[in-house]
């Protein structure tokens, strides 16, 4: 899974953003977790926490997170994420809504972003 960070600027307010761009665009549901913003090193850590605890939680257990964009459910046999967005469009093939995710994609990809918040902080 291949893909840069970068930030983004509202041309009309000024507003700067957190976004991803995916060299593989089967991945891009991901991207729409940073559809939040406010993000900070605290709350990006929090999600790796919960992540790294799910790897022993069993099905019906699952951590989930969401936004109003997508959700993930992971526990001990992996992630998954869910294009809501695509749902409230009408969109229900689970071909095109869901993508699965090893704990350390997942994981990796959110330590990266830390590193990307803390090297380039949008409260300066």
């Amino acid at each position: 899974m291949k893909y840069e960070f970068y930030i983004h600027t509202n041309k009309t307010y000024g507003w700067q953003y957190y976004r991803v761009n995916f060299e593989d665009k089967k991945f891009d549901i991901i991207s729409q977790i940073l559809s939040l913003d406010d993000w900070s090193e605290t709350k990006i850590q929090e999600i790796i926490d919960g992540l790294e605890h799910s790897k022993t939680l069993p099905k019906g257990e699952e951590y989930t997170w969401a936004n109003e964009d997508v959700i993930f459910y992971a526990n001990e046999n992996g992630i998954l994420l869910v294009d809501q967005m695509a749902q409230r469009a009408g969109e229900l093939d689970p071909d095109n809504i869901t993508l699965r995710l090893t704990h350390d994609e997942l994981i990796t990809f959110f330590q990266d972003f830390k590193k990307f918040v803390e090297e380039n902080s949008l409260d300066s």
